[in-house]
């Protein structure tokens, strides 16, 4: 490998000679060799779009000539639209300096070098393309993009969940089954009505994640160093959402400037409310997909309710096992977005005055869970939209489930319905049978008063 060398206020610095990041982002390299993970791309874009963002917010402030903003907001631009491409030039770890100083370095470092070899414009990483801002505020803003852009699309694949729920509710609100506390037999439910709790559950876990997208739309961008402004022009937060409002008019995402900045870069208490509504998403998902495991269990000696689509085998060792490896991925899922909540609140409590010192950590498990959520989500839309209802199996089971005997107790009473529950029990027998020979009650009056549409 060739080198060139880079100059920064420490000295002379090796860096190779094809990156396009310099000397800041080398003595990050050298010194963070911590995990060998880096920021995920959709970060990377959501940065590279605020410094478009921030170029022409300083053309407008008449701080940044026309002629750098341009180049500086298009080079932006290119990286944002095409990051992958970029990627390799941003290698600093997650476990780097708590505000997050390299990485935004090695953007500014980046765009400057870019502008040196194809356009042979002279654009200074700190003096231009880091106008008016600080790693401080910049950091921070950036979380907030990238956490407001992937939780609108979690949102809109909820909106899909609730969809499909409510569809495949519809299917199947003629078959009525068994319902299970403690993982016991109880009275009869429908699979409609067992739907519709599981869509109702989705749709309050969308309400607090779209609560909190409210919150984090507001960007602290213009606090610079601590939250007070400092070498920032004051309609330079203003101008940078307009723009911002610009790059993102697709999605219909609205940036607005927090008035008093420090509130999100001292705190990132915002993002911890939004990992706070992905762990309740997480606990519906999971209990979701650990009903539909249950459901699905057997073929013989289990529930076997519904039959999940096949997609695998299922065992080295045991032929023609099939397992539900779906439900099993999405309960993993729901558990490391557990997992990064407990860290995010961590770090979230280590805003010592003016600034959180753990914010490459925040925005790595922010976008992990969210990632992790929207997949996981699609991944349950085709779960939910392809599994079958073994109707005569449920049926069975129902007519065979002595609890359905709690509609006796308004006509017998308690004591006496609890005597044929027993019975039922212990001679293997059907409520009905037992029924009719511990009442006056018939035949017809008992298939009468315990008629499963009656149950529900």
């Amino acid at each position: 490998m060739t080198f060139r060398i880079e100059t920064d206020s420490l000295g002379k610095v090796k860096v190779p000679k094809n990156a396009y990041y310099g000397a800041q982002t080398q003595r990050a390299l050298d010194n963070f060799k911590i995990s060998g993970i880096t920021f995920d791309p959709v970060f990377i874009q959501s940065l590279a779009s605020l410094k478009q963002a921030c170029a022409i917010a300083n053309m407008k402030c008449k701080t940044l000539t026309k002629s750098k903003a341009n180049c500086i907001s298009g080079i932006s631009k290119k990286i944002s639209n095409n990051t992958l491409d970029y990627i390799d030039h941003f290698p600093i770890d997650i476990f780097q300096t708590g505000s997050g100083t390299s990485t935004n370095m090695n953007m500014n470092e980046v765009i400057s070098e870019v502008a040196k070899r194809n356009f042979k414009q002279k654009i200074h990483p700190n003096d231009d393309v880091n106008m008016s801002q600080s790693s401080n505020d910049v950091i921070p803003t950036t979380i907030n993009i990238a956490s407001l852009s992937m939780s609108k699309t979690l949102s809109t694949s909820l909106s899909f969940m609730s969809e499909s729920l409510n569809s495949k509710a519809i299917t199947l609100s003629h078959v009525i089954k068994s319902g299970r506390t403690h993982l016991m037999d109880a009275v009869p439910i429908s699979f409609e009505q067992e739907l519709n709790v599981w869509e109702e559950q989705v749709r309050a876990s969308q309400a607090q994640i779209d609560l909190s997208c409210e919150e984090i739309s507001y960007l602290p961008i213009g606090g610079t160093a601590i939250g007070t402004g400092i070498n920032a022009p004051k309609t330079f937060a203003k101008n940078v959402c307009n723009e911002l409002n610009k790059i993102y008019s697709e999605t219909k995402i609205r940036f607005k400037p927090l008035s008093i900045k420090g509130e999100m870069m001292s705190s990132q208490n915002h993002i911890f409310s939004l990992s706070s509504a992905l762990t309740r998403y997480a606990s519906t998902l999971s209990k979701i997909a650990n009903d539909l495991r249950w459901m699905n269990s057997g073929p013989v000696s289990g529930l076997s309710e519904i039959s999940l689509k096949a997609l695998q085998p299922g065992s080295s060792i045991m032929p023609g096992k099939i397992n539900p490896v779906i439900s099993e991925s999405v309960m993993m899922a729901a558990t490391q977005v557990n997992g990064n909540h407990i860290t995010i609140m961590q770090a979230a409590s280590s805003g010592n005055f003016q600034l959180n010192t753990m914010l490459p950590l925040i925005a790595h498990n922010i976008i992990e869970s969210l990632y992790l959520m929207i997949n996981s989500t699609f991944s349950m839309i085709e779960l939910v939209n392809t599994f079958k209802v073994n109707e005569e199996i449920v049926k069975e089971n129902l007519f065979k489930n002595p609890i359905i005997a709690t509609k006796l107790n308004q006509v017998i009473g308690y004591d006496l319905a609890s005597k044929i529950v027993k019975e039922a029990y212990k001679t293997n027998s059907s409520i009905f049978e037992i029924a009719e020979k511990m009442t006056s009650l018939s035949k017809a009056e008992l298939i009468n008063i315990l008629d499963p549409k009656k149950l529900i």
